[in-house]
């Protein structure tokens, strides 16, 4: 099984600034970001200034007396985001990143929870930050990441910060810079203690429930280090990034990966120009959840449709299927056009944070880009499972990241629990030094979150196959069990209804018909676009029409009796994963 996992090309590191040092030296004026700035120019930072910045960011933290204390960050994707991050860890302080869609009373309840001592936010929620810091009473300090210039600091002006409520990070970083100028060694000093909290991430999943997870600095370097030697990616890959930085997903499996191998990092600075981003940055790979991939095949399809090549394309997948097997790829060549729609450099995409349909992986496959799907959750920094790129299956999330151990836990009533043998579905339960120390303040939820023998329960379900690769099936709160004992994963059956082209979203439910028999249900949000000019029956009858044809694929357990109709969109996190709680 080993064999299938790619020869390691980078080391393990042991703690967050051990990566700052090696980085600054290793990739220099190499630019670690690209973004856009507010005249709407490219503007990029290096890998020297961004390993500065962190360090003089380090040094003025602890100077302020916030060495080991607790840190909330509330902003969008921005170069400043990462530096306090980073430096917040290194201080041997706790980083607390907020979701900036929540609602001030949600942030003000987390920050409480947290027990936040000081609060770092964007000028975009300045007036939120300062209510927030006016109505909490642990915060103590609040620093506001601002994109006008502002005038050196001076030498004499160095004791006033310190006494300060409120200041700007460019204040803050001059500060640092200052210090470590006159040889203050805090950055160096600082003993990592890598088995202590550094991160409070808050998850609330689909279900609205919030629970903090508490990560280290082992959990991440072990999710790092995985990530880094088991995608293809390495300093020539420049990443468009396009999630929200708050989730660890992006932050572990994007940014700190990208940081640690040398890759170009470029920043999507809004959801609605990344067709546009793609062209101006080119990137050559992406890090998407599947609504991401799903939206981009869907506008390829759509165009395709609207020049009316679906048979070119067609007669293109045929052609170059069969010079591939004389080991001849021409794809890049044959499917030009659809490349440059992408930017025109994009080669890999990495998948996560729900299943992903397998035909979408080998749609684009057939185009010459390569779909890696992987598997995480927040509680394991969030790394549990990646196709390795030198062999991928479709349908599977992959083999088990280093340094964990993946089982499957099969619980039947009346009967000892027991791991499963390859091919059985039961829980997803993993032990390792990804795994998460805990959830703050919450021993009820630590108690259910664990096995007897220490296993972390992921309520996920799913089953290995013969030679160790990982296969989900659902999630086992959205498990439909049937009067008859038969069980249903939605997820499956969402699959096929995401391949119909007039269905923009859709979740499967049961629902119970007047006979108090449940019934699979399917709620779908369809592409008015697509279906502009007809009316809510026609609409009706045109979705009944492709359900049908999807059950003819589903046995009969699993058939969709009952279809509803939506009007608006679902609602979702911002990883863009549909909340199911109440549906």
């Amino acid at each position: 099984m080993k064999s299938f996992y790619p020869k390691d090309r980078y080391p393990k590191f042991d703690d967050i600034r051990s990566i700052v040092l090696h980085s600054g030296h290793a990739f220099g004026g190499k630019p670690f970001y690209k973004f856009i700035n507010t005249k709407n120019e490219v503007e990029e930072l290096s890998y020297t200034d961004f390993s500065n910045n962190v360090i003089a960011l380090t040094t003025a933290l602890c100077s302020m007396g916030l060495k080991g204390k607790r840190i909330a960050l509330l902003s969008e994707t921005r170069p400043e985001w990462l530096q306090i991050y980073i430096a917040t860890v290194c201080a041997d302080a706790v980083i607390v990143p907020l979701d900036k869609e929540l609602m001030t009373e949600q942030i003000c309840d987390f920050i409480s929870f947290a027990e936040c001592e000081a609060l770092f936010c964007s000028e975009s929620f300045m007036e939120k930050g300062r209510e927030l810091f006016n109505s909490v009473d642990c915060l103590k300090y609040i620093s506001v990441i601002k994109d006008t210039e502002e005038k050196p600091l001076e030498v004499s002006e160095i004791s006033s910060i310190l006494s300060e409520k409120e200041s700007t990070f460019k204040k803050l970083l001059r500060f640092g810079k200052l210090l470590v100028a006159a040889e203050d060694n805090s950055f160096y000093d600082i003993v990592p203690n890598i088995d202590k909290e550094c991160a409070f991430i808050f998850t609330s999943g689909t279900t609205g429930t919030s629970k903090c997870v508490m990560l280290s600095q082992r959990n991440l370097c072990s999710c790092i280090y995985s990530s880094a030697n088991l995608t293809p990616f390495d300093e020539k890959v420049v990443l468009l990034s396009v999630l929200p930085l708050h989730h660890t997903y992006e932050t572990s499996c994007g940014m700190l990966t990208a940081y640690v191998i040398g890759a170009t990092v470029c920043l999507n600075n809004s959801l609605k120009y990344v067709l546009r981003n793609l062209k101006k940055f080119q990137p050559t790979a992406m890090i998407l959840v599947p609504l991401f991939v799903q939206t981009i095949y869907k506008k390829i399809v759509d165009e395709i449709r609207k020049k009316g090549k679906e048979k070119t394309v067609s007669m293109g997948v045929k052609i170059t299927k069969t010079m591939r097997k004389a080991h001849i790829d021409l794809r890049r060549k044959f499917f030009a056009e659809v490349i440059d729609s992408l930017g025109g450099r994009l080669e890999h995409i990495v998948c996560g944070g729900a299943p992903l349909d397998p035909e979408l992986v080998e749609r684009f496959e057939e185009f010459g880009i390569k779909v890696q799907q992987g598997y995480g959750i927040t509680e394991c920094a969030p790394l549990l499972a990646v196709n390795p790129s030198n062999r991928i299956k479709y349908n599977s999330v992959g083999l088990p990241a280093y340094e964990c151990e993946v089982k499957i836990l099969i619980t039947e009533e009346g009967e000892a629990p027991r791991y499963a043998e390859a091919g059985e579905i039961g829980e997803v339960i993993t032990k390792g030094q990804n795994v998460m120390l805990g959830y703050f303040n919450n021993d009820q939820a630590n108690k259910d979150a664990f096995t007897e023998d220490g296993y972390f329960r992921t309520g996920d379900l799913g089953y290995f196959d013969s030679e160790g690769y990982l296969y989900l099936t659902g999630r086992e709160k959205n498990l439909i069990i049937l009067a008859n004992g038969k069980n249903v994963y939605p997820e499956e059956i969402e699959e096929y209804i995401y391949r119909i082209d007039l269905v923009k979203e859709c979740v499967v439910v049961a629902r119970k018909n007047t006979l108090d028999e449940q019934v699979i249900t399917a709620l779908i949000y369809p592409d008015y676009d697509a279906l502009a000019g007809l009316d809510n029956n026609e609409i009706q009858a045109r979705i009944k029409e492709e359900i049908a044809q999807v059950n003819k694929k589903l046995p009969s357990f699993k058939q969709i009796r009952n279809i509803e109709i939506k009007k608006t969109e679902f609602v979702k996190t911002t990883t863009k994963k549909i909340k199911r709680a109440g549906l």
